[in-house]
């Protein structure tokens, strides 16, 4: 009942939906007015690492969204302003990651939430984000060329699989920091503290999330098109914004008697 619930009140207020496709649309947008349409189909697969707000480049191999800076190391030529505009793109990522959270939030409490609303919490929280962006990027660099320097293809794969645990650990990381109006350190901690008392829901929702967004991923590599990735981006972001407002729904029974 509680599932048909959480759907319910994201279809009433689907407006949320809007926010994740028309920043995929821009970052599309962008990469293909500077590179054009590239890549063929193939079969592949990408493992997400990220919660909150979703984005097709969360789940493509192919570097083609300028949101991600994965997008700088495209084998195609780009511009030398090019990496400016990567980085404005996940600073707008990091400043959408608020106001996204927050609208889930009071969704799944059923409080009312304007626009104005929003964009409070984008600006309150946008340098969290930025930080525990560069902070993320930082140790994905650290820990996979350690991995890979002396462990070679094993490194790489116990890369993955490292992250995947630490992202499991800390799944409610973003949510903390929104709903709990804490420091990155203090969520870290509070994070940890929510998994653990909702450990069975919460490990039975991220085994439905990697399912759905490696289908989703495996797709979109395998029918690899312009069509297919504007598809992908609307069918991503309704996928990944139910599951999102489930973890929410999760969260909000617990985190104030943590």
């Amino acid at each position: 009942m509680e599932l048909v619930n959480t759907f319910r009140k994201v279809h009433r207020r689907g407006i949320i939906l809007i926010v994740p496709i028309l920043f995929d649309f821009l970052a599309l947008a962008i990469g293909w007015a500077f590179i054009g349409f590239y890549g063929e189909p193939f079969t592949s697969i990408r493992m997400i690492l990220e919660m909150g707000m979703p984005s097709v480049s969360h789940i493509s191999n192919i570097a083609l969204l300028a949101n991600n800076i994965d997008f700088i190391n495209t084998p195609v030529e780009l511009p030398s302003f090019m990496p400016i505009i990567v980085i404005i793109m996940i600073i707008i990522a990091a400043f959408l990651q608020g106001g996204y959270i927050r609208t889930l939030y009071c969704i799944i409490r059923n409080q009312p939430f304007v626009i104005s609303d929003f964009f409070k919490a984008c600006k309150k929280n946008v340098l969290q984000f930025v930080i525990l962006e560069i902070v993320v990027f930082l140790l994905k660099i650290g820990v996979t060329a350690f991995l890979v320097i002396f462990f070679q293809y094993i490194g790489a794969f116990a890369a993955l699989v490292f992250f995947i645990v630490l992202r499991i650990i800390f799944i409610y990381l973003e949510f903390t920091i929104v709903v709990d109006k804490v420091s990155i350190p203090e969520a870290l901690k509070l994070s940890r503290a929510h998994l653990g008392k909702t450990l069975p829901n919460t490990l039975l929702i991220v085994l439905i999330m990697y399912i759905i967004s490696i289908i989703i991923s495996f797709l979109l590599h395998k029918f690899w098109s312009p069509y297919i990735v504007i598809a992908i981006i609307i069918v991503y972001a309704y996928f990944m914004t139910i599951i999102q407002s489930i973890f929410m729904s999760i969260f909000c029974r617990i985190h104030k008697s943590i």
